[in-house]
């Protein structure tokens, strides 16, 4: 993903796992990397990506 001021692929600053109504969730914090940039190690973008939860641990991974 881009920063939205100086279009240079961000980093991830961070990374957490979050319940958010009985449901899990990945959360990223992205960071602008280019140290001329307004953005640069601040909070630019957070994307939250829900994850299935198996009690199978031989439960095979799906797309």
């Amino acid at each position: 993903m881009l920063c939205p001021k100086c279009d240079t692929e961000m980093r991830i600053k961070a990374s957490e796992y979050v319940l958010n109504d009985g449901k899990l969730f990945s959360k990223q914090t992205l960071t602008c990397r280019n140290k001329k940039c307004q953005n640069f190690d601040k909070d630019v973008k957070i994307i939250y990506t829900p994850l299935e939860v198996s009690e199978d641990s031989e439960a095979q991974a799906t797309d």
